[in-house]
Formats: C-alpha cells, sequence, structure tokens
C-alpha cells in the first residue's frame, strides 16, 4: 500500500530525530534473524499507527509543536535517541530514557505543553494533517472505496482499512493543516522539518 507508506514517511516522529541507520531501509544482510526482524518492527510500527489517536490542533498550538521539533532537532545530533521500540512513539520513549529527558521536558514545557507525550502526540497530530492535505482531502476516502471493492482477503481488508481511517485526521485538523501551509514562514518550518539530517 504505497499511499499508506507516503503517509508515514510524512507524520513518523522518528523520520529527522532518529540515526539514518534507523531511518532507512537496509540493503539484504546476511543474517537471517534480521531478515525476520524486519517484518516484525514493520508490523508493530503499522499497529501503532492503525491505534493512533488525533489531538485536536490550533495553529498556535501546531506551530509550537514544530518549534520544539526545529529545536530538538538543532540542538542533538540524530544518534542521541536511539529508539528500541520502531516507529514515533519508539523516538518519544528514547527520549524520555535519555540523560538529556529533564532538558527536553524543560524545551516542551516552555511552548505550552505538560509533558514530552502530549508534545510528541500533538507533533504526530500535526504531521497527520499535513500529509492528509497535500495529497488531496478525499485521498485517504478513495483509498478506503478502492480497498472495499478489491478482492483482498478481508483479514487484510480489515488491517489495511484501520491504517487508513486512522491516517484521516479531524476535519478541523485538516483546516488548521491548510492555514499553516498558507504562511510563507510557517511553510519554511515544515520544509525544515522534513529536510532529512
Amino acid at each position: 500500500m504505497r499511499p499508506v507508506r507516503l503517509i508515514l514517511a510524512a507524520t513518523l516522529l522518528g523520520a529527522t530525530l532518529l540515526p539514518a541507520s534507523a531511518q532507512q531501509p537496509q540493503q539484504p544482510q546476511q543474517n537471517p534473524a534480521a531478515s525476520q526482524q524486519a517484518p516484525a518492527n514493520a508490523a508493530a510500527m503499522h499497529q501503532r499507527l492503525a491505534q493512533f489517536r488525533h489531538v485536536p490542533l490550533t495553529e498556535e498550538k501546531a506551530k509550537a509543536a514544530i518549534e520544539v521539533f526545529l529545536k530538538l532537532k538543532a540542538t542533538y545530533p540524530p544518534e542521541t535517541f536511539k529508539a528500541k521500540t520502531p516507529g514515533p512513539m519508539g523516538a518519544t520513549e528514547a527520549m524520555k530514557r535519555s540523560e538529556k529527558a529533564e532538558a527536553i521536558l524543560k524545551m516542551v514545557k516552555d511552548k505550552g505543553f505538560d509533558s514530552i507525550d502530549e508534545w510528541a502526540q500533538t507533533f504526530a497530530s500535526v504531521g497527520m494533517a499535513l500529509a492528509h492535505v497535500r495529497q488531496g482531502d478525499d485521498n485517504a476516502e478513495k483509498k478506503l472505496q478502492e480497498l472495499e471493492a478489491s478482492p483482498m482477503p478481508e483479514e487484510m481488508k480489515a488491517q489495511i482499512r484501520a491504517l487508513l481511517k486512522a491516517v484521516i485526521p479531524p476535519k478541523e485538523n485538516a483546516e488548521v493543516a491548510k492555514q499553516l501551509l498558507a504562511d510563507e514562514q510557517t511553510k519554511k518550518m515544515i520544509d525544515e522539518v522534513e529536510k532529512p539530517r
């Protein structure tokens, strides 16, 4: 499901916080254990995404979440937060376990967030909304319609259906994303977020 992967790529919190080795697909390896681990990691990541809950956004809150991310990106090298758990929440857990956790907590609180978790959930919600708007508001809905019409086994349909529904943000969040993209200064911040390290 390439559309789902595109949305994942746009929203995963760890995408520019984790080391490059953790971001990019690895070349085929001779180690059978590593080959078996990759599908398990992908399955865990998909399960976490399917369980994702969007945080209600305002333009101010969304900008604050982006600003925290950019400050983290500028302050800490990628290897600072090595996640043992795949996916965006793995990066968050790595932050909370890091020796830098106290400094990071101060950073997020300075921008109005009560915890690292609250900031991370907000930032992920911003990413979901931006990806949704950029791909077209009705893209995920169209994919759902295509899915229902496909001859795919029902078990597989159910998994993909859950993923597609998870990436559709509330309409209010989509409107906030449109406002962010319409503001030139904020658009530059978003471009900086997406710039690889």
